[in-house]
């Protein structure tokens, strides 16, 4: 209460009441502007997140569903022979998917990159290899920015 005091001492009335509701309009404004409108920014931000995770997950529950339906399903052109590394291009090709590399690794396996291809084409191809008898050590799949849409890093090989 001083320093209000003080500020409005050597004042005249028209100053004080021009300083008295500046301040009364002041107090909301700054209060607004720095707690309410980053929590209303926030709140928008994780309700759009939201919504892009429901339709990830519907779209996903959608492919599984479908994935559920293929499973076992292979195709007739992907009956795999040859070498690992044909069977490996043999079933990209049979599924129309695109291989960006095979590096061969130690002890037969192979490292499959594939930049871009859709989630249910990157599952077949790994059902493929595994129907054909190669074994999948790992897998890393990414989802991309376009929906249903990822990036596969595997390391197969044939089984001992």
């Amino acid at each position: 209460m001083k320093l209000l005091d003080r500020l409005l001492e050597g004042r005249n009335e028209r100053e004080r009441q021009i300083l008295i509701i500046g301040g009364a309009l002041a107090i909301p404004l700054i209060i607004w502007m720095l707690i309410w409108q980053p929590l209303l920014k926030a709140n928008s931000a994780a309700t759009s997140r939201l919504e892009q995770r429901r339709q990830s997950y519907a779209w996903m529950q959608q492919a599984a569903s479908e994935v559920q339906a293929m499973r076992g399903v292979v195709p007739q052109s992907a009956a795999l022979s040859g070498s690992p590394q044909q069977q490996i291009t043999g079933a990209a090709a049979a599924l129309a998917v695109n291989i960006n590399r095979i590096e061969p690794q130690a002890s037969g396996r192979y490292s499959v990159w594939i930049a871009k291809t859709d989630y249910s084409s990157a599952v077949q191809f790994i059902e493929t290899l595994s129907v054909a008898g190669m074994t999948l050590y790992s897998a890393n799949m990414t989802l991309l920015d376009l929906p249903g849409s990822v990036s596969l890093r595997a390391s197969l090989g044939v089984s001992e």
